[in-house]
């Protein structure tokens, strides 16, 4: 009698892929999910229907099914798209960015499988030119494409891809403009390929200019005059500005975001910030005033200079430091391009629908306030809360040069006040709110070289000026020993230190 093993289970045997009647080409850029829904528009089905069906694996692929999402996909799942598109998966892979991104485990460990992704948590997609799609498509639907800053607009047609914004669950209606009559952004555009062939960093220099160009575009500066005109020749007729103001922003600020780019990424321009600085961190940018006299000839705008000397905080400022420790220590040469989350642009949506908010219901941002969720509306909280102590030691003191291990009224105000200098992407609220208590609550230079400047200074009021030549005989030591280092190495001295004690 023999023993036999008992019989193992059968995976379910799956029919093998077959070509279907229709060939389909991608487009260059195309997301799965558009070329997959373009694939079953062919055979008049829904993407929900088709896909499903043809991998085999049950109708949840597409559970909170939105267009803007990513479908990704396994390789026996690519194989069988490839088979029935008549498409060589080499093809696909060079026209589909995301073709074989995030591949997915098939739950039953082989088979085909899929994932679907909200558009919120993948790369920036929007529709692609419709004129072109239908060029080379011979179809009207439209295609979804992954776009870049540089791939935004269709240099043929004129038209800039604003791409899929959502509100309240549905996408708005306008996804594309014409650039009609608007030469400079095209000109832009040309430059921007120019830079992106030409000099490394120009990537993530964008990212740099673009928050800089954008905290700029939010203060609506009376001076201001050509992005007013660039909004009202692409807002339609009897469509609300302030609205196409928002929904235009990248488009309208497009020029000047590929100008500081190129200022950015011109090696001359540190060469100049580093003249001007001599080594030293920039308080404000009226310590780099090459950089800031150049973008403002870049972007045509003289009055710039005056409006943005005075910066203390933003992405610019924290680009022009980065610059010089970066001379300093070859360690940290990569990052000027650190775009901290404070510094980025607001998303499109989130102006688009803060405006609609107050535009429909106005009494809720009565008193400017504003709201929070999570994590940010704790941050304000104990911001708001640290911020009443740092201004009752203002009004003691007449500064916030507090010790870093000292309390006040029971609060480690010192460490609270230590913890916010090193933070170098602070809301620009925060830096304002704490700069109209001490313009130099956050110096370039150490917090006990500003306690003894203050001392200093408080001896001056109380017994008149003092006598370098004659030493510092009614000071305390500790006060005449700096005040004698402050002599003795005056070149080393930052330029603001020197005007701040008169030395300059």
């Amino acid at each position: 009698m023999h023993d036999f093993p008992p019989p193992q289970p059968q995976r379910p045997r799956r029919a093998a892929p077959r070509p279907g009647p229709v060939r389909l080409a991608p487009l260059q850029g195309e997301t799965n999910l558009s070329y997959l829904d373009r694939l079953a528009d062919r055979y008049r089905l829904g993407v929900r229907d088709l896909i499903p069906a043809l991998l085999q694996i049950g109708g949840g692929l597409f559970k909170g099914y939105r267009t803007d999402g990513e479908v990704y996909l396994n390789a026996e799942a690519r194989a069988r798209i490839s088979a029935f598109s008549r498409m060589p998966e080499e093809i696909l892979q060079r026209a589909l960015p995301a073709w074989t991104a995030q591949e997915p485990v098939s739950p039953a460990g082989a088979g085909a499988a899929g994932r679907f992704r909200f558009g919120s948590v993948v790369p920036a997609a929007g529709e692609g030119c419709r004129l072109c799609t239908a060029a080379r498509t011979g179809h009207t639907k439209p295609a979804r494409v992954y776009l870049q800053p540089h791939t935004r607009i269709c240099p043929r047609h004129r038209r800039w891809m604003l791409g899929t914004h959502w509100i309240d669950g549905a996408p708005v209606d306008t996804e594309q403009v014409d650039l009609g009559g608007l030469a400079e952004v095209v000109a832009a555009h040309r430059r921007h390929l120019d830079l992106l062939r030409h000099r490394p960093d120009a990537v993530r220099a964008f990212e740099v200019a673009h928050a800089v160009v954008v905290s700029w575009w939010a203060q609506q500066w009376p001076e201001e005059e050509q992005w007013p005109r660039r909004v009202r020749q692409l807002t339609p007729q009897g469509a609300d500005p302030g609205w196409w103001r928002l929904l235009a922003r990248d488009a309208v600020t497009y020029p000047e975001t590929v100008a500081l780019t190129s200022v950015l990424t011109d090696a001359r321009t540190r060469q100049r910030l580093l003249a001007d600085t001599g080594g030293h961190l920039p308080h404000t940018l009226a310590h780099v005033p090459g950089l800031v006299g150049e973008l403002a000839r870049v972007t045509g705008r003289p009055w710039l200079v005056e409006r943005i000397a005075s910066t203390s905080a933003g992405p610019l400022l924290l680009w022009a430091q980065h610059c010089v420790r970066a001379d300093a220590d070859a360690a940290v040469a990569a990052r000027p391009w650190t775009l901290h989350m404070a510094h980025r642009p607001r998303p499109i949506a989130r102006e688009l629908t803060a405006y609609r908010d107050t535009t429909q219901q106005p009494e809720k941002s009565a008193g400017g306030r504003r709201l929070h969720l999570g994590l940010r509306h704790t941050s304000d909280q104990a911001f708001t809360t640290g911020l009443a102590h740092a201004r009752a030691y203002a009004a003691v003191h007449g500064h916030l040069a507090a010790p870093i291990h000292s309390r006040f009224n029971g609060f480690a105000l010192g460490t609270w006040l230590k913890n916010h200098r090193k933070f170098a992407a602070m809301p620009p609220e925060h830096v304002a709110a704490l700069e109209e208590l001490d313009p130099w609550w956050r110096p370039p230079w150490t917090v006990m070289w500003q306690r003894f400047y203050y001392q200093a200074h408080d001896h001056v009021r109380a017994r008149g000026p003092l006598r370098p030549e004659h030493g510092f005989p009614t000071t305390s030591f500790g006060l005449g020993e700096w005040l004698y280092n402050q002599c003795t190495g005056y070149d080393d001295l930052h330029p603001a230190q020197l005007n701040r004690s008169g030395f300059g």
